[in-house]
């Protein structure tokens, strides 16, 4: 019997280091969480994170929890956490006091503290660098840090202060527990090993074959000197093996921005100005769109969304989707426990356009050709050679498939089971505030309703 089969779409209470360390090794997909700031909330439960004398002793407990998180999760495993910053001299209750409403609720027993003064003298006024210290820290402990996000909210809430300019943003933490190739996919024969292939040593049309030179489309020189990839032969093997390090789902967004608060298309890069931005128009549209879009930048713009209960860190379901896509597999092998791998067939490049090697004006630097029609010519030709889904990978286990397991360790209102329940995976959650816990299930349970 798989044990972890007890915590499967459940929110355990409890103490997030002593539920984690039950959990078995090697057992989740995915971790994906908001863990309580430092000194900002008082969830008035005794033992909880975010209340320590000293915010040492706070990013002591916090990566200790993590490092349960870094045990539990699979070889291939990603993490993702949002975290804030906190001002140092702080003696305001947070902003609340006994009559504040917040949500239409008063304050008090629902987060409100007593402000951070007595514990961070020296600091006042002054940033604590939170996430900084926490990123640090995790990778000193061994973690792969892969991106820093920033969470832009063009919502945010107003400032009062006078002195310093208003804070709309926070972080998003994406790490993994592994930088190695762990496992290896076939586009030929979608076949998936975790021992590393022969490649281009192989057998031919099985595991690789020859291509056209794609550093000098095939002609053997580049500037009438001897191509250094293919030495001249004008051909070289090519490689249908893919190795892969950590489970992966690449996203793409519009090449022509992300939206704004209002709604509209944002800014582009006009290569006619060199460094005016503006909103696209039809004369850009050389720049191509892609049928995939452009790989997913690293400034998310997401509204905060208001929560009607009693819980005030409550992050958007909008925040986290990308990442349980990208992070979280829907399909894993019931035996072996290895995820599914969406495979593409890449176009021939030694057939594209060629690039320039000489490139001087600010065209050539931006596009990567001498010439603007040689740019165009090559975005054209990739719109017409799309990397194309040709089907998954398989284990060859021969076994039955089930969804990928997100863990949030800080399940609060649970945001996290719902937004996986909707992409039809898994959860598990750890909240130690029974409270937290009952207001979590009534949404868990909105949404199982509605999937069904």
């Amino acid at each position: 019997m798989n044990y972890i089969n007890h915590y499967i779409n459940k929110i355990i209470c409890g103490d997030a280091f002593e539920v984690l360390k039950k959990i078995p090794s090697g057992s989740i997909n995915c971790c994906i969480c908001s863990p309580p700031y430092w000194n900002l909330r008082d969830y008035g439960v005794e033992g909880q994170l975010g209340l320590e004398k000293n915010f040492e002793l706070y990013m002591k407990h916090l990566c200790d929890i993590f490092d349960e998180v870094k045990r539990v999760l699979r070889k291939d495993g990603t993490c993702w956490i949002v975290i804030g910053d906190t001002y140092g001299g702080s003696g305001n209750r947070s902003g609340h006091t006994l009559r504040t409403s917040n949500l239409n609720r008063l304050t008090i027993g629902y987060g409100a503290t007593g402000g951070n003064v007595k514990l961070t003298r020296g600091y006042e006024k002054c940033l604590l660098d939170i996430p900084y210290r926490f990123s640090i820290e995790m990778t000193n402990r061994g973690w792969v840090k892969r991106n820093t996000i920033i969470w832009w909210k063009p919502n945010c809430m107003p400032s009062s202060a006078s002195d310093r300019f208003t804070i709309d943003f926070e972080y998003l933490f994406y790490f993994t527990k592994n930088n190695k190739t762990i496992l290896w996919t076939n586009e030929k024969t979608l076949k998936c090993v975790d021992k590393k292939p022969l490649g281009t040593k192989g057998i031919e049309g099985i595991d690789w074959e020859w291509r056209r030179c794609p550093a000098c489309n095939g002609e053997g020189r580049i500037n009438n000197k001897i191509c250094p990839k293919c030495k001249g032969s004008r051909k070289v093997k090519y490689s249908f093996w893919t190795g892969h390090d950590y489970w992966f789902e690449q996203q793409f967004e519009d090449i022509r921005g992300e939206i704004d608060s209002r709604g509209n298309n944002r800014i582009t890069y006009n290569i006619k100005t060199k460094n005016e931005w503006h909103k696209p128009s039809k004369d850009a549209g050389f720049l191509g769109q892609n049928p995939q879009g452009r790989n997913k930048r690293a400034v998310w713009t997401i509204p905060t969304s208001p929560y009607p209960e009693a819980h005030f860190a409550v992050y958007p379901e909008g925040l986290i989707e990308i990442p349980i896509k990208a992070g979280c597999p829907e399909f894993v092998c019931k035996k072996c426990g290895k995820a599914r791998v969406k495979i593409y067939k890449k176009p021939d490049m030694s057939k594209r356009p060629q690039r320039s090697l000489n490139s001087k004006t600010a065209e050539d630097v931006f596009l990567g050709f001498k010439d603007r029609s040689a740019g165009q010519k090559y975005q054209e030709w990739k719109n017409e050679n799309p990397d194309i889904f040709i089907g998954y990978s398989n284990c060859g286990c021969n076994a039955s498939w089930e969804s990928g397991i997100a863990l949030d360790p800080f399940m609060g209102a649970g945001t996290t089971a719902l937004v996986a329940l909707k992409q039809r995976k898994r959860f598990i959650g750890i909240e130690i505030k029974q409270e937290y816990i009952e207001m979590a299930e009534k949404r868990i349970r909105r949404v199982q309703q509605e999937l069904i």
